[in-house]
């Protein structure tokens, strides 16, 4: 499905700028985008010093430099492999993760921290295990609907294997557990399924299937937490508070006001915001560096969006199209996600802000996935 199409199911005309060339810019690679995410590692890594150098010193610091230089290794992968390698490798490349991730859930491989078992203990590393399941399903699912177009078009056989997948790391995402995880996997692939021309009233038919899930599945805890945030956004509401995590980002980002207070002179790094380094790094930078800072990064995202649609707009195959589509997707979601949180118009989560929170698995994929963007810009004058 091309991007006009996409456009026109979503009941807009394509706008894109007609002054941009995309055959001359594109065809040799978007810098643009290599250096919005190479300045974003950066300046995450200085945050991550700044934020955590009260409770830790220089250990986090060293550890996010260590783990850029590995992302720009395996970015530099990205940037010169042939997409169709992934394609070639996707079925064996899953095959492994749901073994491990099996593996995870009820041996020694899997470490269990704070009740929950999410990592991978691959000896000298620990992973993430639904980050490397993100990607995979992205790659499947894009190599699955270029192979079969008119897969969306009716309920059939077809359809049903393409979903065997998903759903089986939907499952052993949220028995580690991870809420969070499972719903971004839930979206990404619903956005791919919509791209790939699913049509609109299977979505409602499995909205209402996983919602009764979810429900059937969901924790407690994980139920109180969604409703006291919508409860505290009710007007006139007095029943709950704010959690305090979320109490403590909103404190650091009025203290930051216009201009921000300074980098390293943020008040809040001193234990008062449990993972300041990490899953509420944006109040760190808006207590810093105020809303100037914020709204840097912000639209360093948007621009990171802005040149992904172009690449994703000219490419010549719907691999390629899927393939950049689905790996954007993800960058911006966890962004919006993350700084949704922040400040507020989210529930906790737990999701990094990519590129700039403390992680290693986060980190070195969102390197990798701007890679393989920037080898689809590469795609386009050759196929002219």
């Amino acid at each position: 499905m091309s991007f006009e199409l996409v456009l026109k199911r979503l009941g807009f005309k394509d706008r894109m700028p007609k002054f941009y060339h995309v055959d001359k810019v594109l065809g040799q690679g978007d810098e643009f985008l290599i250096v919005t995410a190479l300045t974003l590692t950066a300046f995450g890594v200085v945050m991550v010093y700044s934020a955590s150098y009260y409770v830790a010193e220089y250990h986090f610091f060293f550890r996010q430099l260590f783990i850029a230089m590995i992302g720009l290794v395996v970015m530099a992968f990205g940037m010169f492999t042939d997409p169709l390698i992934y394609r070639r490798w996707i079925k064996v490349g899953l095959l492994a993760i749901v073994i491990l991730m099996t593996l995870q859930l009820f041996t020694p491989i899997g470490p269990s921290i704070n009740n929950t078992r999410r990592w991978l203990n691959l000896g000298i590393v620990q992973v993430q295990s639904s980050e490397i399941a993100r990607c995979m399903l992205i790659v499947y699912i894009a190599r699955y609907m270029a192979d079969y177009p008119e897969i969306g078009r009716k309920f059939d056989r077809d359809l049903g294997y393409l979903m065997i997948t998903p759903v089986l790391l939907f499952a052993l995402t949220m028995m580690q557990p991870d809420l969070s995880s499972t719903m971004m996997l839930v979206f990404i692939v619903s956005v791919l399924l919509f791209l790939g021309g699913l049509r609109k009233r299977y979505f409602f038919f499995a909205f209402t299937v996983g919602a009764l899930i979810v429900k059937l599945i969901i924790k407690p805890y994980q139920m109180q937490r969604l409703t006291d945030f919508v409860y505290n956004l009710l007007p006139g509401y007095q029943g709950g508070e704010w959690p305090y995590q979320q109490t403590q980002g909103f404190i650091a980002l009025v203290r930051g006001g216009f201009m921000g207070g300074g980098l390293g002179q943020g008040c809040q790094t001193m234990r008062y915001l449990p993972e300041s380094h990490n899953d509420f790094i944006m109040a760190i930078v808006g207590e810093e560096l105020g809303w100037f800072g914020a709204t840097a990064v912000i639209l360093a995202f948007l621009i990171l969006l802005y040149r992904g649609v172009l690449i994703c707009k000219a490419q010549p195959d719907n691999f390629g199209f899927l393939l950049g589509a689905g790996l954007l997707c993800s960058l911006v979601m966890y962004a919006f996600v993350n700084i949704g949180v922040n400040v507020g118009l989210l529930p906790i989560t737990g999701l990094p802000l990519p590129f700039i929170s403390a992680g290693g698995t986060s980190l070195i994929l969102s390197l990798w996935s701007v890679g393989v963007l920037w080898r689809l810009s590469r795609r386009i004058k050759s196929n002219d």
